[in-house]
């Protein structure tokens, strides 16, 4: 959730429909079997990194995979789409999303000042 806190009230400015994004990472990384040690979100992030640099943009279906366990394996098993690109997706996907909320978060309460918690903060 995207949450301001002003004249003694929270207003949530935005949050996600269906799934949190740190969950949505931890479901990720079950389907493709990614060790949890030291966290799932590290070892998604290390295998996005992998991605090939002349194929950098995100996955067609990368809104739909994250949340869906007979997407992912179908795209794997196709060879439609790599692990690596599976996790360079879900990156590019939900933290651009989070960061334009937040930044239309900071324009329409004139913020100074921004708070990042939990663990996709992290």
């Amino acid at each position: 959730q995207v949450i301001a806190y002003s004249r003694q009230r929270y207003r949530i400015l935005g949050e996600t429909l269906d799934v949190a994004v740190g969950n949505c990472i931890d479901r990720l990384a079950r389907l493709l079997q990614i060790p949890n040690a030291p966290s799932p979100g590290y070892n998604v992030e290390q295998l996005a990194k992998r991605k090939t640099p002349k194929n950098k943009g995100g996955h067609p279906k990368s809104l739909f995979f994250c949340t869906s366990q007979a997407v992912t394996p179908k795209l794997l098993e196709s060879g439609e789409a790599t692990p690596e690109d599976l996790c360079f997706s879900l990156q590019e996907t939900a933290f651009a999303m989070l960061a334009e909320v937040t930044e239309r978060a900071l324009a329409l309460t004139r913020a100074r000042h921004l708070l990042l918690v939990g663990g996709v903060a992290c």
